[in-house]
């Protein structure tokens, strides 16, 4: 796979939500949509899933590997995690938008960004690394996909001041998911701190309520 196409499919899974959405969008029309609109989130991760089975070398469906190297990269993340998820904006309104924010959106972009981007990745940019977090290599892969995970929070909200915090909170974010999917070659630990984090980051907006 050459690095155009490999930027091409990264930027449409990128983006994945926002095409699947403007596109039931058209078919279904306006009046239709408004009473679906909180589903295409369901839509998108059961298409998702489907594309998972043309590209094999995931970390989806990965049990952890060589974990050991990175434990402590884990634990001391689901500590930061309880002091800085008070500080990241989200305040996701009803139920269900508050389940899909704690718990869908988590599984589905580590799916994304840390299952099928990264490996996509270190197939076709050098792993060259320049930073080390607890002696863990930060390579090119895990830098461009925490990248995309940071944009990829415009295609749920406008551009603005709290959007801006949003991704820089995501692209940090990214680079330590990435970093333990990368070295365990699995999503598991990444979805249950990004799972902790939305919690969370709900819990502090209730409680400021």
């Amino acid at each position: 796979m050459n690095s155009l196409t490999t930027i091409m499919i990264t930027v449409l899974l990128t983006f994945s939500y926002k095409i699947i959405d403007v596109t039931i969008r058209l078919i279904t029309g306006k009046t239709m949509y408004q009473k679906i609109e909180n589903e295409v989130i369901y839509i998108w991760g059961i298409l998702l899933t489907g594309c998972i089975y043309f590209y094999k070398d995931n970390y989806v469906f990965h049990l952890p590997d060589q974990y050991g190297s990175v434990s402590l990269l884990i634990f001391s993340t689901a500590i930061v995690n309880l002091f800085i998820a008070r500080y990241s904006g989200y305040k996701p309104i009803g139920k269900k938008r508050i389940l899909n924010f704690v718990i869908f959106y988590p599984i589905i972009e580590e799916i994304i960004f840390r299952g099928m981007i990264i490996p996509i990745l270190h197939k076709s940019f050098p792993c060259n690394s320049y930073f080390e977090i607890f002696n863990v290599p930060i390579t090119i892969p895990i830098l461009i996909s925490a990248f995309l995970f940071a944009i990829s929070h415009l295609q749920y909200y406008r551009f603005n001041r709290t959007s801006m915090n949003f991704m820089i909170f995501a692209f940090f974010g990214g680079i330590i998911f990435g970093m333990v999917s990368y070295y365990t070659s699995s999503i598991i630990f990444s979805i249950l701190l990004h799972i902790e984090f939305n919690l969370l980051s709900v819990y502090y907006s209730k409680r400021r309520n």
